[in-house]
């Protein structure tokens, strides 16, 4: 059997003193996005599949997916790694990525290149280097106009110090 506590006013009071204490200290600010319609729709089907009273919340959990995932890239050691891009094939864009990938600081050794559609590409970049500059050579590409999808996933073997041959 449960047992009910009796709360005094003031402890009522005092609870709601923190809750908008809580509240004031926790500061929204408003900014605008431009995004494609077709983008901006599929996320109003989420938002409304999942039940959320408006964009704001669930702008605020991707925002914290986004940051949660991007803190775990940066705590993840290792010296290889592969960055997974999709974009859209323009030449002004190719010519930026090969600049990234021979200006960098960690090795791309090898890439693989795959025509999706017409107009979008496939990239797989197999890279080594100290895990700050592969983080430095993913955010690079990541920034580039055009760049649609970049997934990192980074790695260590042991046996990191050996030469592997065939």
């Amino acid at each position: 059997m449960s047992t009910l506590k009796c709360v005094t006013y003031w402890e009522i009071v005092l609870l709601f003193v923190d809750i908008i204490t809580m509240v004031n200290n926790m500061e929204l600010r408003r900014f605008g996005v431009s995004v494609p319609g077709d983008l901006l729709n599929e996320f109003d089907t989420i938002v409304e599949e999942k039940g959320y009273i408006g964009r704001s919340e669930a702008l605020r959990d991707a925002m914290r997916l986004y940051i949660s995932k991007y803190k775990e890239e940066v705590e993840q050691a290792g010296g290889f790694a592969s960055l997974s891009i999709v974009y859209e094939h323009k030449p002004n864009l190719m010519t930026k990525l090969i600049k990234h990938q021979h200006d960098a600081e960690a090795h791309v050794i090898s890439t693989m290149h795959v025509h999706l559609t017409d107009t979008h590409c496939f990239e797989v970049l197999t890279i080594q280097g100290t895990p700050e500059g592969i983080k430095r050579l993913s955010n690079n590409i990541a920034g580039l106009s055009g760049i649609e999808y970049s997934q990192l996933f980074t790695f260590a073997l042991p046996e990191y110090a050996e030469k592997h041959t065939h």
